[in-house]
Parts: C-alpha cells; structure tokens; sequence
C-alpha cells in the first residue's frame, strides 16, 4: 500500500515540474519589448551584433550592424555593406544569438522530465501488468528521458532563436 503511495507521489511531482516549466517557456515567448518604436533604441546596439533590417517593401536584409546615424543604418551583408536610409526601414530586430545555449538548456530540462516520468510509468506499468512488464522497465525510462530531452531541445531553439524588436516605424 506504501508503494503505491509512493509513486503517486512521484507522478504528482514529475507532473508539476512539467507544468512548471512549460509556464515559464510561455511566459517567455509572450514577453515582448514595449518601446519599441524609438530610431534612438537602435544607437546602444554594438556595432557586429546580428541583426535584420526590414525595408518599406518588405525585403529583410540579415547580416551585422555596422553602424547607426540619425538618418541611416549601415549592415555588413556577405562581405559587401548595405547603407539603408531611416525614410525606407520598415523594421529593425535583433536576434539573441543564444539558441544553442537555450537549446542545451532544454534538452536537459527535457531529459530529467522525461526520465522522471520514465521512472514514474515504468513502477506503475510493472507493478500494475503483474510483474509482466518489468524487463521493459530500463527501456521505457530511456525512451522517455530521450523523447523529454527532443522535446526539450526543440523548445528550447524556438525560445532562443527569438527575435527582439527594437524599430518598428509609424
């Protein structure tokens, strides 16, 4: 009867890390800049940071700040340099450059929901079959920790390769 206890216990806690951090993620994609319309956001940005510049009609144009002036900003495109004036940019975002990082972070988040819920499913299917499943138990810890860490790992590149804007014009 303890046992049983125990991995309710267990799948109420693996099912509250899980809903913990898909909070977090969502909240984080909701967030957005609110003054975002300034020509002056754009003078603190550091000449080389990765940026995307889209025109009046629509073309975006990925590459580095090379510079900001009160009425043109300057990117390095494939080794050639773009001069655009302020009167054609439609919009200007930066990308955070950390999706990588976000993308490690979450396939660990991933994979320690994962195998929690492994380790939670595997007691409960080989107390629950009688014993019969027990011999699946490793497999099924390993596929969740592996299912829990793509999905983490997916989730994770979509928060990180977000982009901020920082000029949208009138």
């Amino acid at each position: 009867m303890e046992r049983g206890h125990t991995m309710e216990r267990r799948e109420a806690f693996s099912l509250r890390i899980l809903l913990l951090i898909m909070a977090s993620i969502s909240s984080t994609l909701v967030a957005q800049t609110t003054d975002s319309i300034s020509w002056a956001n754009l003078r603190v940005l550091t000449p080389g940071r990765p940026i995307e510049v889209v025109d009046r009609q629509g073309a975006a144009i990925k590459g580095e700040l090379a510079g900001v002036s009160a009425d043109s900003i300057t990117v390095n495109v494939k080794h050639r340099t773009v001069a655009l004036p302020r009167s054609e940019v439609s919009l200007v975002r930066v990308r955070s450059g950390k999706r990588r990082r976000f993308a490690l972070i979450g396939a660990a988040i991933g994979a320690g929901a994962g195998l929690g819920l492994g380790v939670a499913g595997g007691e409960s299917l080989s107390n629950g079959g009688g014993g019969d499943l027990t011999n699946l138990k490793p497999a099924i810890i390993v596929g969740s920790g592996a299912a829990g860490a793509l999905i983490g790992t997916f989730i994770g590149s979509v928060v990180g390769n977000r982009a901020t804007t920082v000029y949208h014009a009138k």
